[in-house]
């Protein structure tokens, strides 16, 4: 059986649903995000990732219940990887507003 068919299968039985690829304000007919809104989104997703990988930490030494060392190292890893990406993204942001001033009219 080809793939296809498979893919045909599982969407027939509602196993694989596609998501929607809209921009964010496109559904409603509403103007998309501001980059603000974006970018400020973006730093509570960051910030939210910090304060459960703290939650997981503390846990972790009190000997919480459900809290294992591999669901702590995963919270922290996270945590790290999206606080790294959060400050490549701003280093680029102060670069191009950089450039922007060096600009003459």
């Amino acid at each position: 059986m080809s793939i296809s068919g498979i893919q045909g299968q599982l969407q027939q039985a509602g196993a694989v649903q596609q998501p929607a690829l809209q921009p964010s304000g496109a559904a409603q007919g509403t103007a998309p995000d501001s980059f603000g809104d974006v970018l400020q989104s973006a730093l509570q997703e960051v910030n939210s990732l910090q304060a459960q990988a703290d939650e997981q930490i503390e846990g972790l030494t009190t000997h919480k219940a459900g809290i294992t060392p591999h669901s702590a190292m995963v919270a922290l890893e996270k945590a790290d990887v999206a606080f790294q990406l959060m400050s490549a993204i701003r280093g680029k942001i102060i670069r191009a507003y950089e450039e922007v001033i060096r600009t003459q009219v």
